[in-house]
This record gives C-alpha cells, sequence and structure tokens, in this order.
C-alpha cells in the first residue's frame, strides 16, 4: 500500500467525503455504478485509513456473478484488516441457464459468513431449476436447497426480497415455512410468476405483520381462471395495508396461456377479477402493462427478450417500486370490464 498525504482534517469529515464516492443515483439501488468501484478501490490504497472507510463504502452493495464469486468467496474467507464486509444489498445474477454444484456452494458460504444484522436487501436472479429437487430435512448430505433457506432466514433484518427466477419463493415450503414469516421486519416482496399459489404461499403473505408491498411479474403463465380465483384469495386474505402490484408482459408461453392481462380483458371480454379489483381497490392493488412503460430507464426494449430480463434490470436499479405510476387507471378498468358506472 502505498503512503499518500492526507488533507489534515477531522476523521468524521473524511469518512463523509469518502461515503461520497458509494452515492447512487436510486435509494433501492444494489449496484454502485463501475466508474465509482474503481475510485473506492483506488482509495482503500491511499492508506490504512481510507482502506477501512473506503472498503465499508465499497462493499455496502454487492453484486455477485458467475465471474466474480470466488473472488468475493476469498474476500470474506480472509477478510483481513478490515473485517468481513458489512453487506446491507446483496444481489446474485449473471449465472446463465445454469450454476454448478460449485458456484452454489459459494453462495452457501458467502451467506453463511456475513454479518447478520446488516443484510436488509436480497435479489436473486439464479436458475434454481438447475439443481433443485423436492428438498427433505432428512437428505444426507443435506440439500443444497434446505442449506440455502436455513442461510438466508438466519438474517433477522432483512426488509426487502426480490426473486427474479420463479423457484426462489418457495425454497423450503416442503420442509418448513416459506421465506417470509423467518424476517420479522420484510416490507417488500417482488416475485416473477408465482405460477402456482401453494396455501403456505398464501399462509406466509397473511402471517406477516409488516409487509407493505407484494409485487408480482407475469401472474398469468399458467392456470388460467384457477390462478385468477387463487390470487383473489391472497389479496382478500392480506391484511389490507399490503399493496399488490401486478407487473404484466407477454411471456414466452403459447397464446391460451399468455400472461397479457390487458390483452384478455380488451379482446376476449374476460371480466378479469384483476381489474375488478383495480376498480375497487385502486389504492391497494395495482395492474402495470410493462409495455405501458415510457420512462427510457425503465421501459422494456428489443433487447429485453424474456420478462426476467426486463425484471433484472429495473430491479437492480432500485425503481422497480416506482412503477405504480404505470398501473392501469379506474377508468381503463371499467372500460375493459363494460362497467359504465
Amino acid at each position: 500500500m502505498t503512503k499518500s498525504r492526507v488533507p489534515d482534517l477531522p476523521n468524521e469529515i473524511l469518512i463523509e467525503v469518502t461515503k461520497q464516492f458509494g452515492l447512487v443515483s436510486h435509494p433501492g439501488q444494489y449496484i454502485i455504478p463501475g466508474d465509482q468501484r474503481k475510485a473506492l478501490k483506488n482509495l482503500c490504497l491511499t492508506n490504512h485509513f481510507f482502506n477501512i472507510c473506503a472498503s465499508e463504502v465499497l462493499y455496502e452493495r454487492v453484486h455477485i456473478t458467475s465471474n466474480n464469486i470466488e473472488d468475493f468467496v476469498i474476500r470474506v474467507r480472509g477478510a483481513g484488516t478490515t473485517g468481513t464486509p458489512k453487506v446491507k444489498f446483496i444481489s446474485f445474477a449473471g449465472f446463465g441457464n445454469h450454476i454448478t454444484d460449485r458456484k452454489f456452494f459459494c453462495i452457501i458460504y458467502i451467506l453463511e459468513r456475513l454479518p447478520l444484522e446488516n443484510l436488509t436487501h436480497i435479489l436473486f436472479d439464479l436458475p434454481l431449476r438447475s439443481f433443485y429437487h423436492v428438498p427433505s430435512p432428512n437428505d444426507r448430505p443435506p440439500s443444497l436447497v434446505l442449506e440455502l433457506t436455513n442461510a438466508l432466514t438466519s438474517f433477522p433484518n432483512v426488509e426487502e426480497f426480490i426473486s427474479v427466477q420463479d423457484e426462489a419463493y418457495l425454497l423450503g415450503w416442503l420442509t418448513g415455512p416459506v421465506l417470509w414469516p423467518h424476517w420479522p421486519v420484510i416490507r417488500r416482496l417482488a416475485l416473477y410468476n408465482p405460477e402456482i399459489l401453494e396455501e403456505v404461499f398464501i399462509e406466509g403473505i397473511v402471517e406477516s405483520t409488516t409487509l407493505q408491498e407484494l409485487w408480482v411479474l407475469n401472474p398469468r403463465l399458467v392456470g388460467g381462471a384457477e390462478t385468477d380465483d387463487e390470487f383473489a384469495q391472497l389479496i382478500d386474505q392480506a391484511s389490507p395495508d399490503t399493496a399488490i402490484v401486478f407487473l404484466d408482459a407477454d411471456n414466452l408461453g403459447d397464446a391460451s396461456t399468455d400472461g397479457d392481462y390487458v390483452f384478455l380483458a380488451k379482446e376476449e371480454e374476460h371480466l378479469d377479477p384483476l381489474l375488478r379489483y383495480v376498480k375497487d381497490q385502486p389504492e391497494r392493488v395495482f395492474l402495470v402493462d410493462v409495455d405501458a412503460i415510457t420512462n427510457k430507464d425503465d421501459k422494456r426494449d428489443s433487447l429485453d427478450v424474456h420478462p426476467t430480463t426486463w425484471f433484472s434490470k429495473v430491479a437492480l436499479s432500485g425503481r422497480l417500486w416506482d412503477l405504480t405510476q404505470y398501473g392501469v387507471s379506474v377508468a381503463t378498468a371499467k372500460r375493459y370490464l363494460g362497467d359504465s358506472s
């Protein structure tokens, strides 16, 4: 580490200056931009004081990919003078369509070694289907799914959980409660296509006393009217203080199971229950047509072939929670429903 002359300022001011390098454009953003990360890494090389200060800022938001996961394992294993990273935001993405056992073990290793009290935001964009099997407490060695569930539920201060691929929200559902009852202060959940609303899923939502927002992308990938009824049951049973947002986007299913609620309601005159909730409870239930989002930073473009690509991008940016502004209006819901009142 090179020596450098540091301005003769109180440590409190130097710490605040260091924090400026970690500022993000949105408070819910998971990733510190690359140029700022580079500046923080250079600051770590200045001296021991800035190494500690800049490291703390640098590792507050950690984005784990297939390319850097083993480097971060080394970081948490050999914490050194700066200690184990006090991660607040952690995201796992960029693992393609398959995750190897080795990298999955790395994920569990990282989660098991992070300080429990600091982590508040978790985003999973992982191909869990590539290794998933129904877990059992009797599995020897223990199921990877069960180990991951146990690692996740050990964090007491999780406020936000985003599952970009649909399997993560049911982790451990056969061997114990789904994740969120273990998180006593959970405020926001965002899930991709919970196509079959298991009873334990609904119970998990209903039991939570802190959940403020539930976001669902592509609520009609499969299931038709049966799924509609299950969502209606969920809305009715959930706390009236819980806002429920359905993000509606064309998916890769066949025409009979397409996820476009608005299209179905408009073209088939389908009296969709979700549109009825939008009409009757406009402050609580929202239906957002993803293709109607016009903001250049948030809209789904031609590169977002699958809805999960867009979902991951907007969730990592922290702007997901701002998209209710694009919700179907009461007037539009009435028009689709043929309600002239």
